[in-house]
């Protein structure tokens, strides 16, 4: 049995996993990304993981793969201006190398997923497969024809920061204006509803009563009939449709598996007629669209299998 370390970098939590090739996590351990806003002192953390991993365990480890949130340059192993992360620049693959003294694979978390939905997940067997991740950002991890795309820089999956609002009313993350990522995510919905609420007459509402909103007020609010949160995801499901048909369009795949903790969390509200209202601007046929049996360690999975080198696409080096 081989064994290696998977490394999900996030916009909240980093986890640090020793699994095997039976796709087992045997030990997770979880910190808060932004407890250390200092990359270096980031990325020593992670190496104190993984050596503290290694000692319990004991056992021969194949290497590293670690998913992260991009944009990346996939050639030099960095982040280089991620915009939900504590640190702009983070080298990801020669401080990882030099600290663990293991070979490293490295790419866009969205991506990694992907790869663990194609070597644990639903995605076995398929040649044309999407993971979307809807979390505290949106994004994507693509395969056509059996084949990993990751583009020049590994960033042909940012599916997140495809236009949906020809209005422009949200400024990204990014700086960008008018992503699905400024409506649709953790961080985008309550902004959305901030300016639904500054920008619209919306009699009845109490969702802006209290002090910090965050997506699960939103949803909590939906569920009881609040007329600003109803307008608000009726709106963001509108998007979503933009945004998976889109997906479609572009990349004709066989099934598209949903995670990230806003979709996992709330897939009654925003999977369900998904696919129906998809059909009403794609050319090409919808596949299945359905939430990742993985939950939220797909991301991790992906990593277990980019440490064990099972995708070449994304070698360890």
């Amino acid at each position: 049995m081989r064994h290696a370390i998977g490394i999900d970098i996030g916009a909240t939590n980093t986890r640090i996993a020793l699994g095997n090739d039976e796709g087992e996590l045997i030990e997770v351990v979880t910190f808060k990304t932004w407890d250390y806003q200092d990359p270096n002192l980031y990325l020593e953390k992670i190496a104190y993981a993984i050596r503290e991993l290694r000692a319990k365990y004991k056992v021969e480890v194949a290497g590293v793969g670690v998913g992260s949130p991009g944009p990346l340059d996939m050639a030099r192993g960095e982040v280089v201006a991620a915009p939900n992360m504590p640190f702009k620049k983070l080298e990801v693959v020669r401080v990882l190398k030099e600290l663990v003294n293991l070979p490293v694979a490295f790419a866009n978390d969205a991506v990694t997923a992907a790869v663990g939905e194609k070597f644990w997940g639903e995605g076995a067997g398929l040649d044309n497969l999407v993971y979307v991740t809807i979390s505290t950002g949106i994004g994507g991890g693509v395969y056509v024809d059996g084949s990993l795309l990751l583009g020049k820089d590994g960033n042909a999956h940012e599916i997140g920061h495809v236009v949906v609002d020809s209005q422009e009313r949200l400024t990204c993350g990014c700086g960008k204006k008018g992503h699905w990522e400024a409506y649709c995510s953790g961080s985008g919905i309550p902004k959305f509803a901030r300016f639904i609420a500054e920008h619209e007459k919306v009699e009845g509402s109490r969702l802006m009563t209290g002090g910090k909103l965050e997506a699960r007020d939103v949803f909590e609010a939906y569920r009881v009939g609040d007329p600003l949160a109803r307008r608000v995801i009726s709106e963001v499901k509108r998007f979503n449709a933009y945004g998976f048909a889109a997906i479609v369009n572009y990349y004709d795949p066989e099934l598209v598996t949903v995670g990230g903790s806003v979709a996992l969390n709330n897939p009654d509200i925003l999977l369900e007629g998904l696919r129906d209202s998809v059909k009403n601007y794609t050319v090409n046929r919808p596949p299945e669209i359905k939430l990742t049996r993985l939950g939220a360690n797909a991301g991790l999975l992906g990593a277990l299998a980019l440490g064990l080198g099972l995708e070449r696409k994304v070698p360890l080096r």
